[in-house]
């Protein structure tokens, strides 16, 4: 089969009825487009607000194209669209202003419900007051066909074009940065792959009650491919929930992500089996949809059983609350189509759309009820002496701190959270976003009075000179570069070996020139000396530095005289633990690199 690219001309035709169509969602996918170009060459703040930009630009990107689609489907009046329109825009501006998903991960799990709710909305829009389940199956297909075509003509620009550049970048000596390439990704996918699939969005919603067509490469996938594989993993399901009937056992938390994903593809497969399923000649594909849900009883006893596990132990958390409502879902989907008769499959898309957004925010929201259940359990692990809840209390409070903010553990502390989280937040704009977290971390450990049990990678922190990139050699003779890893290196002068080696466990550099007694540079102390000036509040984090601080050049360098030799060990990056308390720790995570300056005397 032949794939033929869209002409210039047609191309042009149906951006122009696109435009009229949909003007605001042209709108947000070139802005969208403009900012990914940007964002290939920002300063970190700058990379922060752009990312949510063009999470929003997705959000409204939907549900725009769901407003206008119902507006359509219903015939409303100009007027009547326009204010629907401006209530979506203003929506979406809200959450621009409202999420900070680099400060809270809870804002990331929004950003995907959202996405995942909206998405869902396009999908029923033009039937939610009207409309037949025959002509939403053909409007759905007609929208997942568009997707795919899409994807592939968007595929096939952009590498045919990333192809033309490296030619031109090899055959004309013209140095093409790899953000050109990364730009061009922006715009063949965020601008003409978004336009051309509104191209394809169907706009006669009665017709497509009438059309009857079916792709029979679809039938062949789900007939032979989609439904057999759903078979395979009923039949290890049914077996491993019967190995647990036998043993006696609870199971493990893995069935539940197994279980699931047999639900979704098999009423995925339902769903693309919906208009052929009772015609004749497609018995197998009958009798998958008559048994499905039967079949899936046992399995949603498993599920909850699963969750029950799960939640019991732990508590709630978002990934469980979401865990617990899809569980609740099948279970009701599941109750529906075994005793309706009408089965109407809109009932799919709508409760999935429902739940989402109800999840969001509010009181019943995957955020508000994880908050609740995390504080309750962080309230009865401070009253408890047990060593185990003495261990959880920390990973508790990294959770609440990570995806909920400093301010969720008021119930705790008499000190104004609030105020002190604006305040790390607003205190140096240039800070990294880890670092910023980690910050709030170590306060609400130190407000808390909790010690963690194995420290994490964020308790690490940097220390560079203030001039990271001259290093002054003025009067000496020989420079030897001083690497993060290697444990011993020789080098020679004035024929004589020069044995540079790391000293463990203390992490100290040991220099030894000849056969004479060697010279040891002291990198514990210095790291120690580092920390206490780090922990004074006083040093200047370099910007985007990762956790990074300046010190001066004095006090990143040491001097020791070796027989007729003086040595001078020039540290231009030294990483270490910030928890000076536990020296071992300290040892085990020092690193750095440099130069050793050596001077004749």
């Amino acid at each position: 089969m032949k794939l033929k690219l869209p002409s210039l001309h047609s191309l042009w035709i149906s951006f122009v009825q696109v435009v009229s169509r949909f003007p605001l969602q042209v709108l947000v996918a070139i802005a969208a487009t403009i900012s990914w170009c940007y964002l290939v060459d920002v300063s970190r703040h700058t990379e922060e607000r752009l990312t949510v930009f063009l999470s929003v630009c997705n959000l409204a990107l939907t549900l725009l194209l769901a407003v206008d689609l119902y507006a359509e489907a219903n015939k409303l009046q100009s007027t009547k669209q326009w204010a629907l329109r401006l209530a979506a825009v203003l929506i979406c501006t809200g959450l621009y202003f409202v999420l900070k998903p680099s400060f809270y991960l809870a804002d990331i799990f929004r950003i995907g419900l959202l996405a995942f709710g909206f998405h869902l909305l396009v999908a029923f829009a033009p039937f939610i007051r009207n409309g037949s389940a025959n002509g939403f199956w053909q409007y759905n297909k007609t929208l997942f066909l568009r997707i795919l075509t899409s994807a592939l003509y968007a595929g096939v620009l952009f590498a045919g074009l990333a192809i033309a550049l490296v030619a031109i970048d090899g055959l004309f000596n013209v140095s093409i940065s790899w953000r050109t390439y990364m730009r061009l990704f922006a715009i063949v996918t965020a601008g003409f792959m978004t336009i051309f699939f509104l191209a394809g969005v169907p706009d006669n919603f009665e017709e497509l009650d009438k059309e009857e067509s079916y792709p029979k490469g679809l039938k062949i996938f789900t007939q032979y491919v989609l439904i057999p594989l759903m078979t395979i993993y009923l039949l290890i399901l049914l077996v491993y929930e019967a190995k647990i009937i036998i043993n006696w056992e609870l199971p493990k938390g893995l069935v539940s992500t197994l279980i699931l994903g047999y639900a979704v593809f098999g009423i995925l497969s339902l769903l693309l089996i919906y208009p052929i399923k009772e015609k004749e000649g497609n018995g197998w594909m009958k009798l998958f949809s008559r048994f499905f849900y039967v079949m899936m009883i046992p399995l949603v006893v498993l599920l909850l059983l699963a969750v029950w596990k799960r939640v019991g132990n732990y508590g709630v958390t978002e990934s469980r609350y979401i865990l617990i409502i899809l569980a609740v879902w099948l279970t009701l989907i599941t109750v529906y189509f075994l005793i309706s008769k009408k089965q109407n499959i809109k009932i799919i898309p709508v409760s999935l759309c429902v739940l989402a957004l109800l999840a969001t925010y509010g009181p019943q929201s995957a955020f508000s009820v994880s908050k609740y259940s995390q504080v309750a359990r962080l309230k009865r692990l401070m009253v408890s002496n047990s060593q185990k809840d003495v261990a959880q209390r920390a990973d508790v409070v990294d959770y609440l701190v990570d995806r909920h903010g400093l301010s969720t553990l008021q119930p705790f502390t008499k000190v104004n959270l609030e105020e002190l989280e604006v305040k790390i937040e607003a205190r140096d704009t240039t800070q990294s976003r880890y670092a910023i977290k980690s910050k709030k971390t170590d306060t609400a450990y130190a407000l808390l009075k909790i010690k963690r049990i194995g420290r994490r990678y964020t308790d690490n922190v940097r220390f560079v000179p203030l001039d990271e990139v001259i290093v002054n050699v003025k009067g000496y003779d020989y420079v030897i570069p001083i690497e993060n890893y290697p444990n011993e290196s020789t080098s020679v002068i004035n024929h004589q070996p020069v044995v540079v080696e790391r000293v463990r466990p203390t992490g100290n550099l040991k220099v030894r020139i000849g056969a004479g007694a060697p010279a040891e540079f002291d990198l514990h102390k210095l790291a120690g000396d580092a920390v206490k000036a780090f922990k004074s509040g006083k040093l200047k984090e370099r910007p985007n530095g990762g956790n990074a601080y300046y010190l001066s050049q004095d006090s990143l360098a040491l001097t020791q005289n070796l027989n007729n030799y003086e040595l001078k060990l020039v540290v231009i990056s030294l990483d270490t633990n910030s928890d000076t308390e536990d020296p071992e720790e300290l040892n085990r995570q020092l690193s750095y690199n440099g130069y050793l300056l050596i001077r004749v005397k």
